[in-house]
């Protein structure tokens, strides 16, 4: 009964994802956005619904310089799907990753209608908090545009649609002066994407990579959601970062920027005319758009080693804070029964301090600021954050399964000769655990799926090989949909396992 009921859920899960990614000509339904006018200028956008990336410039030019309203995502493979289905009318986005956007499969209903230069340049920039790192990059880009070799890698790259898949240039890097830290997203192309066998390649790649062979130090690369890029430099995290960063004012206050590494213009991305319905996407049935999906995503570029890759850290992290967390929530479960007011009153604390606080804002916390100044890596940083959450749930778990034991069954034992230790391990310990087991296989599932938010401070888990195949096929379902299947896959497993110890424990059978 149980296997059917898991089976019921993934096909369940599978249907519903084929309805939304196959939807047959004419079923869709648009809101206010205007899916089927045809746009030709930046001017038609006037009073229109724009999707912007939150922490770029894009908000203020839309709303200010269009008089369009400004519709925020943090994920731009979702903004541009909604502008397919006709929820927003566009999506801003600099103009030379609108041009390759619209010419990628999958972007042919897409077209890219360029915002005058006279209206908004947007100059783009390394970041660092160190000057003296930005006065070399600076000194290292002047050769650069003096050279002529500045104007060639424009051309390649942001002047024409590039050969996306094309081999990296090879520099020699001697790696004497040390490793040159880098942060950048790995996720906006052309400036920084994942190519073939994960490597990172683009524009901006490419200069940092030249920089770092100038510099003969050896180069790491951290990628993160656009908006860690900046905290990540304040922390000390990373040297440098680079991407397609735009220069502002009010980003300058933050942190230092080098000279313009390009000017780009911005681009919108809206439907073309011919598009009478923003759902008339011919996939070849469920059937085809599977294979289309698992060809793009998965086999193209060996894109399921990142999946893999991924998998492994969530588990790591899960799977290692699990086990510390439950050490340490042994640990506040002693301290919870303690009699002695001030103890139980610092559990207490800790414990309502750790379930009030969001678990993103915790995880950061920890990176940014706990750990801010050390070079301890995300995967511990991120498991100790989760083991503090695990102890928490666990020393109240524990607790209130201790709670629940029939203290006349150990007032009977202590009055056989039993000590208080031998008592409490022989009598409420073993109820307590078979009492609380339920409770810790729910928290172990929860951990795992909030392990999801560990692309926040650099760390490439599960979910972020699937945002990071988003960004580069702008697939808005197939990663989802699989990275979901995933996750529900290894959760019911392991709901399965920790059900085979319950009833290990308990000498029988349970439901």
């Amino acid at each position: 009964m149980k296997q059917k009921t898991v089976v019921f859920f993934l096909v369940a899960a599978l249907a519903l994802a084929l309805l939304g990614a196959c939807g047959q000509k004419g079923e869709g339904k648009h809101t206010d956005a205007t899916a089927t006018s045809a746009f030709s200028s930046y001017t038609d956008f006037v009073g229109k619904k724009i999707g912007v990336a939150i922490g770029s410039v894009c908000d203020v030019l839309a709303q200010d310089h269009i008089g369009a309203t400004p519709v925020y995502y943090t994920d731009s493979s979702i903004g541009l799907e909604d502008v397919r289905r006709g929820r927003i009318d566009g999506f801003m986005v600099d103009l030379s990753g609108a041009i390759i956007i619209s010419g990628l499969p999958g972007g042919e209903m897409l077209k890219a209608i360029d915002m005058p230069a006279e209206i908004f340049i947007a100059p783009m920039g390394a970041m660092s908090n160190d000057q003296n790192v930005i006065n070399r990059f600076n000194t290292f880009l002047d050769g650069l545009k003096a050279d002529g070799t500045l104007d060639e890698m424009q051309a390649r790259w942001l002047n024409q649609i590039p050969d996306l898949d094309s081999p990296m240039p090879e520099f020699s890097r001697t790696g004497k002066n040390g490793v040159l830290r880098v942060a950048t997203t790995g996720a906006r192309m052309p400036f920084s994407y994942v190519g073939s066998n994960a490597t990172l390649k683009g524009y901006s790649i490419e200069l940092i990579q030249r920089f770092a062979a100038h510099e003969e130090m050896n180069i790491e690369f951290a990628t993160m959601d656009f908006g860690g890029l900046i905290p990540y430099i304040v922390s000390g995290k990373a040297d440098i970062a680079i991407d397609n960063v735009s220069i502002t004012e009010e980003r300058k206050k933050s942190i230092t920027f080098s000279d313009s590494i390009y000017d780009d213009q911005l681009g919108i991305l809206a439907l073309k005319g011919d598009n009478k319905d923003a759902l008339a996407v011919k996939t070849g049935g469920a059937i085809g758009w599977i294979k289309t999906g698992i060809e793009r995503n998965l086999i193209t570029d060996n894109r399921w080693k990142m999946v893999t890759r991924g998998f492994g850290v969530t588990m790591t992290i899960s799977l290692a804070a699990q086990v510390l967390g439950t050490v340490l929530g042994c640990l506040i479960c002693f301290m919870l029964m303690r009699k002695r007011k001030l103890i139980n009153t610092v559990a207490n604390l800790y414990c309502g301090l750790i379930h009030g606080t969001p678990m993103v804002v915790l995880l950061m916390i920890t990176y940014y600021i706990v750990f801010g100044k050390t070079n301890i890596s995300s995967v511990l940083v991120a498991i100790v954050a989760f083991a503090m959450v695990v102890g928490a749930g666990v020393a109240q778990n524990l607790k209130g399964a201790i709670d629940t034991v029939d203290p006349v069954e150990i007032e009977a034992s202590r009055s056989l000769g039993f000590t208080p230790f031998k008592a409490f391990a022989s009598i409420t310990l073993p109820q307590a655990v078979r009492r609380a087991l339920p409770g810790y296989t729910n928290g172990f599932v929860e951990l795992v799926k909030a392990t999801a938010i560990v692309g926040y401070i650099a760390i490439q888990d599960l979910t972020r090989a699937g945002d990071i195949i988003r960004s580069r096929t702008y697939d808005a379902y197939f990663p989802l949909i699989f990275i979901a299947l995933i996750y529900l896959i290894v959760t019911t497993i392991c709901v399965k396992l920790f059900k085979l110890a319950v009833n290990k424990v308990n000498g029988g059978n349970v439901s």
